[in-house]
């Protein structure tokens, strides 16, 4: 059977799924020095949450137009390149910064930390609200949730986060987690006229 992943770039996703957890198994003396895996950590659960939504069971694009965003088409507002644009650029290129980052500022790591307790409310509210599994309904509360939750606590004890950095950390949380659906039903609304 076929596997419509909309687009090349989930498979790039699902071929790092093992390089980048073996790298965290491999270093996993190092991430535990310093907090080192609240940024570290992220891009191999995020290419492990991209490779359920788009690949394997995959089938994220319509269920984001239709059941999130309630759209007629499978295929749109959310697009192929908008989604490549999200996952990519923006989902691997946050990742990489935050965790490149991290010994000079861990707010961008926090940025994904809130992008990622937002991806799993998502996935996990509906599921629960539909009572059916919805393309990332399980790395999204597991992985992300259990990461976000975790990363933030360390955080917070480590005395680490600046005012600063805290309101740019929630502001990139808000920015992906609320902003992209508005932007996306702003599209919609746009065509109707």
């Amino acid at each position: 059977m076929a596997v419509d992943t909309h687009g090349r770039w989930p498979w790039a996703s699902a071929a790092l799924v093992a390089p980048t957890w073996g790298g965290a198994l491999r270093a996993r003396r190092w991430l535990g020095e310093d907090g080192h895996w609240v940024a570290w950590l992220a891009l191999p659960i995020l290419v492990a949450h991209q490779t359920e939504e788009w690949v394997r069971p995959g089938g994220f694009l319509p269920f984001a137009n239709q059941r999130l965003l309630g759209a007629r088409e499978p295929a749109w507002p959310l697009t192929e390149r908008v989604g490549f644009v999200v996952n990519v650029p923006l989902g691997w290129g946050t990742a990489i910064g935050g965790a490149l980052l991290w010994e000079r500022t861990p707010a961008l790591a926090a940025g994904v930390l809130a992008i990622e307790a937002g991806n799993a409310l998502m996935h996990g509210g509906m599921a629960v609200r539909e009572r059916r599994y919805n393309p990332g309904a399980v790395t999204g509360p597991l992985l992300m949730g259990t990461h976000a939750a975790a990363g933030a606590a360390w955080l917070a004890r480590s005395g680490r986060m600046t005012r600063r950095s805290t309101a740019t950390a929630l502001a990139l949380g808000a920015a992906f987690t609320l902003g992209m659906p508005l932007a996306l039903k702003r599209r919609m609304r746009r065509a109707r006229r």
